[in-house]
C-alpha cells in the first residue's frame, strides 16, 4: 500500500475530489499536521515512511530526500519546481512533477481583480470602513486606460481573456516571443517593457 504525505496547505478543503480519489483507491495519507508551510526540521521529522510526496513551496532539499528513501515521487503543486532539490532527486530516481496550469485561471482572476480594486480604491474605502469611516472615491474605469501586461504565457493570456468583458481597453504587451495568435485574438499592442512602463 502506498503512503503519501501532503505537505501543502490548505489542500482538500475547497473540493475534495483528490483526497476521494486517495480514500477509494485506498491510499494512507497524512496532510501536514501544523498546517502551516514547513521547514526543513519539520521535513525531516515527517518524510521518512512515505512512497510519494504532494508539495507546496517548502524546500526539499538534498538531506530532505536522504531522510525520505522510500520517496518515488514528489508532484508539486503550482507552477516552480525551484523549492525541490532536482539534481538529489534524479541521482536517487524520483519522478517529481508539477501542475502549471492549475493555479494559472486563479492567478489571473486575481490580477484583474486586483486591478479593479486599484482603480476604484475598494481597498482603501474597505479599511476606512472598518474604522467607521465613509470617503467617496472617484475611481476609473478599465476601459480608460492603458494596461501593461509582461509575459503572455498561461497567467497572462488568462488576464487578456478576462480584459475582454471590460470595454476593449488599450492593452500594451510584451514578452520573449511575439505571439502573433495573441495579438490578432486579443487586439493587443507588442511593445518593449520599458514602453509598458511609461505608458501603462
Amino acid at each position: 500500500m502506498y503512503k503519501v504525505l501532503i505537505t501543502t496547505v490548505p489542500f482538500g478543503d475547497k473540493n475534495s475530489a483528490p483526497l476521494d480519489l486517495l480514500d477509494s483507491n485506498d491510499i494512507e495519507y497524512l496532510i501536514n499536521p501544523l498546517n502551516k508551510k514547513l521547514t526543513e526540521d519539520e521535513l525531516l521529522d515527517l518524510v521518512s515512511d512515505f512512497d510519494v510526496i504532494v508539495a507546496g513551496t517548502e524546500q526539499i532539499s538534498d538531506k530532505v530526500l536522504e531522510k525520505a528513501s522510500n520517496v518515488k515521487m514528489i508532484s508539486r503543486v503550482g507552477i516552480g519546481l525551484d523549492s525541490v532539490d532536482l539534481l538529489a532527486a534524479e541521482k536517487r530516481g524520483i519522478i517529481v512533477s508539477y501542475t502549471p496550469d492549475a493555479p494559472a485561471p486563479a492567478v489571473a482572476e486575481l490580477t484583474v481583480g486586483m486591478m479593479l480594486t486599484l482603480l476604484r480604491s475598494a481597498h482603501v474605502s474597505n479599511s476606512q470602513m472598518h474604522l467607521g469611516e465613509w470617503h467617496r472615491y472617484f475611481g476609473r474605469r478599465l476601459s480608460e486606460v492603458t494596461i501593461g501586461i509582461i509575459g503572455v504565457g498561461r497567467i497572462g493570456k488568462g488576464v487578456l481573456e478576462h480584459l475582454q468583458g471590460f470595454g476593449n481597453p488599450k492593452i500594451l504587451v510584451n514578452d520573449t516571443f511575439i505571439k502573433d495568435d495573441i495579438g490578432k485574438k486579443f487586439n493587443v499592442e507588442w511593445v518593449t517593457k520599458e514602453e509598458i512602463y511609461e505608458q501603462s
